[in-house]
């Protein structure tokens, strides 16, 4: 780690800068990357999924958001690290203006952040008069060359409904309009395509460019199918061929492009935003029917993996990491959607517990938190959480769980008018959980965020700011997810994934995970009647479907 800040320290007075950021993803903006190719964990040790880093003359800064607070309180050296703590909905742009001195200058590597990151920080930074310098080759990166590219998988129209020379038509571009796909999940999307080489995800490194006449792969991968409009080149040559377009309007993501694809793109083009970006997140009947059968798989992995945990074998927390491996191996998960979690006892308060260790043994009265997700053949994300207990619980664990049942239950089964927003499904859940504060315990994550090809899809995302209030669209999936967590002692989350079925005359959400709750963690004392009703038929389904314990 001290060789990687010493390596950048040499390089900003080489560039005559005083401060260099450094990121968590790769040349694809991906949320998941491999901690070999990861620059801000070999800078800081912080082996979380997102979260990025300052490094000036003199400090290095983390900035990471509520989920991993305590992860990288427990994992970076503090005297080499300050952590700065985001809290809940807060943006790291204004930290990472906050902590560069004024008349500055700021290294930045465009190929890491997007096009909207990029805009934001460059007005935030000019109030000090800070300069940024956008380079494209990380100092930190070394990168090994892909040392695979197994040829891209289509999925099935029975899944998929369109193919993807269907879903090229229904663009509808007219001359000289170009709609520029550099973001996996869109890719994926828009060509049925799917690649399992990299963690975690079911979306191929590739882009691609739609035209009017004309639909152009780039990718190093063999494509399996052929149509009329269809090339395919290699990706090397992309950033080549975008620069050629000119005096043409060009549809991209300006949340998913890298700033680097975007500098690219010649100035004689009118740049323009386009809602088709988000397509994938309005599932077909196709998609909601292949969802349904994928988490019936997943709840059979908790249902194998709650078993485990309450036999008389003494497991770790690695052992039980292991077996659900091989559980969604046997319910036949073509991969996982992201990297399990497996947190006992006190670590289950850490929301995104990263590391499954080999000697915490899972004891009579540990909370075990399962969060966890697979592919299938579709190639959409699977993902669950439930907290469960070895042996009996205490009165205190019982009444935490119970508050969370209920913030689920108050989230999920309100009769909410055609007009809801992300924001009230959050609201709700806060409501109750928010009372618990007084006993230590803090609900510090969104109640729930999108499902698709990527685990986390935006949109919807439910959280509590203005932001967020924005109306829902059929056939939406996204995730209820309470929780409650206590350092040092412990957590419950409970999440749920659902869809939504109807919009008028009134909203309507319908399950798509049918896992059941713990009895034995259940306070019935605080459950109301219409909250017992619907725990009982919760139950029901999950005993009818031989879920239960």
């Amino acid at each position: 780690m001290t060789d990687y800040i010493s390596l950048l320290r040499k390089f900003l007075k080489s560039n005559n800068s005083d401060a260099i950021l450094i990121n968590s993803s790769d040349d694809f903006l991906s949320e998941y990357n491999k901690l070999s190719q990861n620059s801000r964990y070999k800078v800081t040790g912080f082996s979380g999924s997102m979260g990025d880093c300052i490094v000036t003359k003199d400090k290095v800064f983390l900035f990471v958001d509520g989920r991993y607070h305590e992860q990288a309180d427990n994992e970076v050296n503090h005297d080499v690290v300050t952590v700065i703590k985001l809290q809940q909905g807060e943006s790291n742009l204004q930290y990472i203006a906050d902590v560069l001195d004024k008349n500055s200058t700021l290294i930045s590597t465009a190929n890491k952040i997007t096009v909207h990151f990029a805009r934001n920080l460059e007005k935030l930074v000019s109030a000090k008069n800070v300069k940024i310098k956008f380079i494209n080759n990380d100092p930190v990166d070394e990168l090994q060359s892909q040392d695979k590219n197994s040829p891209l998988i289509q999925v099935p129209l029975k899944i998929t409904k369109y193919s993807a020379e269907q879903k090229f038509k229904r663009l509808n571009l007219k001359e000289n309009q170009y709609f520029i796909l550099t973001y996996p999940c869109d890719f994926a999307y828009f060509t049925n395509l799917r690649n399992y080489d990299f963690p975690y995800s079911s979306a191929p490194r590739a882009k691609a460019v739609f035209s009017v006449k004309s639909v152009v792969l780039y990718t190093d991968s063999e494509v399996p199918y052929k149509f009329p409009e269809l090339s395919v080149k290699k990706l090397s040559a992309f950033r080549k061929d975008l620069s050629k377009i000119k005096n043409s309007e060009v549809f991209i993501d300006i949340n998913n492009m890298s700033y680097s694809d975007f500098l690219t793109i010649d100035k004689s083009n009118k740049i323009l935003k386009s809602k088709k970006f988000e397509a994938k997140s309005v599932k077909n009947s196709n998609e909601i029917n292949h969802l349904k059968n994928a988490f019936n798989a997943t709840d059979r992995v908790l249902y194998k993996i709650n078993k485990l945990i309450n036999s008389k074998n003494n497991l770790t927390e690695y052992d039980l990491y292991c077996s659900i491996n091989k559980f969604f191996e046997e319910e036949g998960a073509v991969a996982q959607s992201f990297k399990p979690i497996i947190a006992s006892g006190s670590n289950s308060s850490v929301i995104h517990y990263g590391v499954p260790s080999d000697k915490k043994v899972v004891k009579n009265g540990d909370f075990v938190m399962v969060d966890c997700g697979g592919y299938f053949e579709g190639g959409i994300a699977t993902d669950i959480t439930r907290t469960f207990i070895k042996g009996n619980p205490s009165d205190e664990q019982k009444h935490v769980y119970t508050m969370v049942l209920k913030a689920f239950i108050k989230a999920y089964s309100k009769k909410y008018k055609n007009t809801v927003t992300w924001f009230d499904i959050d609201n709700e859940a806060r409501k109750i959980l928010s009372k618990e504060e007084k006993n230590g315990y803090l609900f510090s994550h969104s109640t729930g965020h999108g499902i698709g090809i990527s685990v986390h899809e935006f949109p919807p995302r439910c959280a509590s700011f203005d932001e967020f209030k924005q109306k829902f669209k059929r056939n939406y999936v996204f995730s209820i997810e309470p929780g409650l967590y206590k350092k040092g002692v412990g957590g419950v989350r409970l999440e749920n994934a659902v869809y939504v079925e109807k919009l008028s005359p009134d909203f309507k959400m319908t399950a798509l995970s049918h896992y059941p709750f713990e009895e034995k963690l259940v306070d019935f004392s605080l459950l109301n009647k219409s909250e017992l009703n619907f725990y009982k038929d919760w139950q029901k389904y999950a005993e009818q479907n031989n879920l239960i314990v």
